[in-house]
């Protein structure tokens, strides 16, 4: 029994580790500040704000600082709607498996009809 235990707690472990190295790292400020100071367009920008699925909650001061560091307000913009986005996405997950459940493609006793 306390192999079996070691077994799967091992098992876990490494898929846990592996399937984590695969997510990408989020951005921050100071990324996007760098990446735009390196000489990066604000199509590759934009792209890697996508590609890592960075949400960023910027307050007035935020852009402000993003405005004179020299990102484009087009950057800026597009980070401002990153929340606005996330939110989309999430509402669109939570209604495609509500509606999942509720035409019964459940399993047993946990379907709704």
């Amino acid at each position: 029994m306390i192999r079996n235990l070691t077994i799967l707690v091992l098992a876990v472990t490494v898929i846990g580790c592996a399937s984590s190295r695969n997510r990408p790292v989020a951005l921050y400020q100071t990324d996007v500040i760098s990446m735009t100071k390196a000489g990066a367009t604000d199509e590759e920008i934009m792209r890697r704000i996508d590609e890592t699925r960075t949400v960023f909650n910027l307050s007035a001061d935020d852009v402000v600082l993003l405005r004179k560091e020299g990102v484009s307000g087009r950057v800026v913009t597009y980070m401002l709607e990153t929340v606005t986005r996330a939110a989309v996405a999430d509402e669109r997950r939570r209604n495609y498996y509500d509606s999942r459940w509720n035409f019964g493609i459940g399993y047993g006793h946990w379907h709704r009809w």
